[in-house]
């Protein structure tokens, strides 16, 4: 087949959920003898020198990149507040030379697919319609306006105000895009439930994000090391708010248990007064690093302390592919099957969360025994080539032209 896959920004390097879903989907269809033309938005916030090829993947996708200005303005995002009905966070990605683009791709091509991979390029399905046959497949990487409305909840004043009025506005957009595709393919179950109450009556088929098993996992005997860690995009408020949670909330409990045991943060585009936030004893902040691989192999324990966010948490498998014992929220665990306990750990309250940690420390070989059944947990689930097989069987099965 030849596919057209539409993305809100370059999903290579992979430092966040959402361009190691992007990315894997085209990475997996090539690899699986498809033709793959990613289109992808060059965001300022995401914004990737394209004469440095260093970070882009080896595999055979044809690349067509646009520069596109997602700057947030604060006179423009007020004006938009007060005389738009649709979100400032979706209009930012509206852009006459991405269309430009996307017409002259579908009138020199025939896809076989369409592949919308996030939410916001929903904006150019009437574009698609105008000019190509070609079916459209809608992959929403999780609810997004769920997104914001739980940040909303845990925010205060204006701050909740606006955080209100912007959920609002995107669960409305949402609802908008529902059956003008072709096909929907959600990346949990949860979500695919969610646009099913929606009113969707379109295919549906549930494509998790998989993952590749690392080529040693377990090699390093840091079950013994007394460190916890995680590895996050920081500019993404609920794992800002989770961690913030975690320092003030669950650390010193940690601490006073077991001195000298240390966390160590990592993560990219942190806003400049984050390191000054989560200053605290034993912390180590890192901020942005080079070797994600290699942080994850140092530490034997890592968390995902979310309580807002959507979808599926992509940085967890991660963890758990290397064979590292995790600990989350309920949140945190949506959409990803575990059984807690045995593939990983679940709290919601901050002593249960700390005794997690406390009891993995003292207890090494627990330590291992959940990293390795979180290895097995992955390969039973998040195979990459079984879910790209089964979705190709869904897009040959489903008449969807009709």
């Amino acid at each position: 087949m030849k596919i057209l896959q539409l993305t809100n920004k370059i999903p290579y390097p992979p430092r966040d959920g959402g361009a190691i879903a992007s990315l894997t989907l085209a990475r997996e269809l090539t690899k699986a003898g498809h033709e793959v033309v990613v289109l992808a938005m060059n965001t300022s916030k995401h914004f990737v020198d394209q004469n440095n090829t260093d970070g882009r993947p080896a595999e055979n996708i044809q690349w067509e990149i646009v520069p596109v200005d997602t700057e947030i303005r604060w006179t423009k995002a007020i004006a938009n507040l007060l005389f738009s009905r649709l979100p400032y966070n979706a209009i930012r990605f509206i852009s006459d030379d991405y269309r430009k683009k996307l017409r002259s791709l579908l009138s020199e091509n025939n896809f076989d697919f369409v592949i919308l991979d996030n939410l916001y390029t929903g904006f150019y399905i009437k574009d698609i319609r105008s000019c190509s046959h070609s079916p459209v497949v809608l992959r929403p990487h999780n609810i997004e306006h769920e997104i914001w409305a739980r940040a909303a909840k845990s925010s205060a004043g204006l701050k909740r105000f606006y955080l209100t009025i912007l959920a609002h506005r995107i669960r409305r957009f949402e609802l908008s895009l529902i059956n003008q595709y072709d096909a929907l393919v959600p990346i949990t179950s949860r979500d695919a439930g969610h646009f099913m109450n929606f009113g969707n009556n379109k295919p549906c088929h549930v494509l998790p994000t998989g993952m590749d098993l690392p080529d040693h996992t377990l090699d390093n005997p840091v079950a013994f090391k007394r460190s916890v860690a995680h590895l996050g995009a920081l500019d993404w408020l609920p794992n800002q708010h989770g961690i913030r949670w975690f320092i003030r909330l669950v650390w010193p409990i940690v601490r006073r248990e077991i001195p000298g045991i240390e966390f160590h943060l990592a993560g990219r585009n942190a806003p400049k007064r984050f390191g000054a936030q989560v200053s605290s004893p034993g912390v180590v902040y890192h901020g942005e690093i080079e070797d994600a691989a290699g942080f994850i192999r140092e530490h034997p324990i890592f968390i995902v302390p979310l309580f807002s966010g959507s979808g599926m948490r992509i940085k967890l498998l991660n963890y758990m592919s290397a064979g590292r014992a995790t600990i989350t929220t309920s949140i945190g665990a949506e959409g990803i099957q575990v059984e807690a306990g045995k593939e990983t750990f679940i709290a919601d309250q901050p002593e249960e969360f700390a005794q997690h940690i406390i009891t993995l420390i003292r207890n090494p070989d627990l330590c291992r025994e959940i990293g390795e059944n979180a290895i097995t947990f992955i390969k039973n689930n998040f195979d990459n080539q079984v879910l790209i097989r089964q979705l190709v069987e869904f897009l040959n099965k489903i008449d969807i032209r009709s």
